[in-house]
C-alpha cells in the first residue's frame, strides 16, 4: 500500500518529536490520552497536496484576509461574546470555552508536510495533548500563574482542574474574557480573576506576584511587530518564568516548501515579527535566560502555531 492510501497513528515517539522532549515525559504526562483518543491521519501527496498549497496560496493573497493589530479588538470582543453566550446557555460548560478557530476536518501541518486526520477534532485533541505536556513540565513549580491573552479561559480553566490549588489570573483586552473568569470563579469555585490587559498599552496598575510564572498561548500573533511595551513589562516585573507558545518567524526555513509558505503567510498576517530576535540580544547581553526554544513543525495549514519560548528576566 503507497504511503498516500496508509492510514498513520500519532505515536508517543511522534508527539516527543513534535515537542522537543523524550518519549518517557510524554508518556508520564500524556500516554494515557494519547491510547484513549484517535489520532490516525494519512499523507496528503499529488494533487491532494496541490490542493492543499493552491488553497494557502489564494489564502495568502486574498484582497479581504483580516491581519492582526489593534484595529481588530472588535473582531475578539465579537468572538469572545459568543463563547460567553454559549457558556451561559449551557449551564457553565467549559467545553463551550474553546475558541471558534479551532476547524474540524482541515489538512494539518506535520512535520514539513501536510496530513489529513481521520478524527474531525484532531487539531484540538493535539493541542489539548500538547497543553497538558507544556503545563506540567513548566508551569507546575509556581503558586500564581498569569495567561496573558487568555480570551475565553479555555486553557485557564485546564489549568484550574489540573493545578487547583495556584491562583490564576487571565488578562485580555476584550471584555467578555473578564465576565467568562467572573462566572468560573462564581460557579465552579475556582481561584482565578480576570483583568483588562492591552498588550499595546499595558496597565501600569497591574503587577504580578513574587515567584509567579507567566504564559502566552497563540496571543502574541495578534501585536506584528508591537511586542516591545508588553516585554519592557515583564523584564519590570520579572516573573520567574516565561511560557510563550506562538508562530514564531524566525523558526521557518524558506529553503522548504512548506515553511516558504507559512512565512508568507504569517506576513500576511502581520503576525509576530522580531521577537525572538529580541530575546536572543536579551540574553546575549544578560538581562534575561533563554531557557528553551523549539520549533514544533505542527498547525493547521497554515502556519505552525505551537512553537514555544522559554525564558526569564534576570
Amino acid at each position: 500500500m503507497d504511503r498516500e492510501k496508509a492510514i498513520q497513528t500519532m505515536t508517543v515517539q511522534d508527539f516527543a518529536t513534535l515537542f522537543g522532549t523524550s518519549v518517557a515525559e510524554v508518556a508520564e504526562y500524556c500516554g494515557e490520552r494519547i491510547a484513549e483518543v484517535d489520532l490516525s491521519y494519512r499523507f496528503l501527496e499529488g494533487s491532494d497536496r496541490d490542493d492543499v498549497i493552491l488553497a494557502v496560496l489564494k489564502r495568502i493573497d486574498a484582497p479581504d484576509i483580516p491581519v492582526s493589530g489593534s484595529s481588530r479588538q472588535g473582531d475578539w470582543e465579537k468572538g469572545w461574546g459568543e463563547n460567553l453566550k454559549e457558556f451561559i446557555e449551557s449551564g457553565y460548560d467549559v467545553e463551550k470555552l474553546v475558541p471558534k478557530y479551532f476547524k474540524k476536518n482541515v489538512p494539518v501541518r506535520f512535520m514539513g508536510t501536510y496530513i489529513l486526520p481521520v478524527n474531525p477534532d484532531f487539531v484540538l485533541e493535539c493541542t489539548r495533548l500538547f497543553r497538558t505536556w507544556i503545563f506540567r513540565k513548566y508551569l507546575s513549580d509556581y503558586p500564581a500563574i498569569y495567561e496573558f491573552g487568555c480570551g475565553p479561559a479555555t486553557h485557564l480553566s485546564y489549568l484550574a482542574e489540573i493545578f487547583p490549588d495556584r491562583k490564576l489570573v487571565g488578562l485580555d483586552w476584550a471584555r467578555p474574557s473578564q465576565e467568562i473568569i467572573r462566572l468560573l470563579a462564581e460557579h465552579r469555585g475556582w481561584n482565578i480573576k480576570g483583568h483588562n490587559f492591552d498588550f499595546f498599552n499595558p496597565d501600569p496598575e497591574v503587577h504580578l506576584d513574587r515567584n509567579s510564572a507567566v504564559y502566552t498561548f497563540g496571543a502574541l500573533e495578534q501585536i506584528g511587530d508591537r511586542y516591545g511595551e508588553f516585554l519592557e513589562f515583564l523584564l519590570r516585573e520579572k516573573p520567574a518564568i516565561c511560557v510563550n507558545i506562538e508562530c514564531i518567524a524566525e523558526f521557518y526555513d524558506e529553503s522548504s516548501l512548506s515553511d516558504y509558505l507559512a512565512l508568507r503567510y504569517h506576513k500576511r498576517k502581520n503576525y509576530l515579527d522580531g521577537y525572538l530576535t529580541r530575546l536572543r540580544e536579551l540574553a546575549a547581553c544578560g538581562r534575561i535566560e533563554i531557557i528553551a526554544e523549539h520549533h514544533q513543525q505542527f498547525g493547521n495549514m497554515f502556519d505552525d502555531s505551537h512553537s514555544y519560548l522559554i525564558w526569564k528576566p534576570i
